[in-house]
């Protein structure tokens, strides 16, 4: 095989990776694999060494161009001789193409729920967020109106602004990346206080 490949030209070599990649995703239709199983070729053991060849696919340099991943799996079961040998009833077939009709039904209900719930979850840190804002804002209007003194009152007003700034961060304690904001909001009035002194 390595001396073919090595004659044949790039045309070729594309050609035949078109040819095997439509015909592995093919593979993904029970109906597909039943009509090859009542025409003989499961029982042709140049098809059957063919199938073996073609489990390339499964690297993912070369998976990442199927648009039908089932057929990968479909293939896995063609390796097994009593799977290839029930294809061939028509029944076993009608089952197959319904469960995967239902698995697809079930994913495609399951991944809006998971979109729903990811949007849903986007849209409360947001709201978390512009509350952080919120805080961030009325420490930096406590940062400026402290005033510096010699006694000390400076100070006062930073452990205070500093324990002020802290309560929304230890009550939050799930969310970290809110947590690094709500801290680098504090360190920005902290400097702002600095500027200030």
């Amino acid at each position: 095989m390595n001396s073919y490949a090595a004659i044949e030209s790039e045309e070729q070599q594309r050609r035949r990776w078109q040819i095997e990649l439509e015909f592995v995703q093919c593979l993904s239709n029970p109906n597909y694999l039943n009509f090859l199983a009542q025409r003989g070729f499961f029982k042709d053991q140049s098809f059957i060494n063919y199938l073996k060849y073609l489990q390339y696919w499964k690297e993912p340099d070369y998976a990442k161009y199927l648009m039908y991943p089932m057929c990968l799996y479909f293939l896995d079961l063609l390796q097994y001789e009593h799977f290839r040998r029930e294809i061939v009833n028509s029944q076993c077939c009608k089952f197959i193409d319904d469960q995967a009709i239902l698995q697809w039904q079930h994913y495609t209900r399951k991944r809006i729920k998971l979109i729903e719930n990811v949007t849903a979850a986007q849209q409360q840190q947001q709201q978390q967020q512009q509350q952080a804002n919120g805080v961030e804002a009325a420490t930096g209007g406590e940062a400026a109106a402290a005033t510096p003194n010699v006694n000390g009152a400076a100070a006062t007003a930073d452990c205070q602004q500093t324990a002020t700034a802290l309560q929304p961060v230890q009550a939050q304690a799930g969310n970290p990346q809110q947590q690094q904001q709500q801290i680098n909001g504090l360190s920005t009035g902290a400097n702002i206080k600095l500027e200030l002194n």
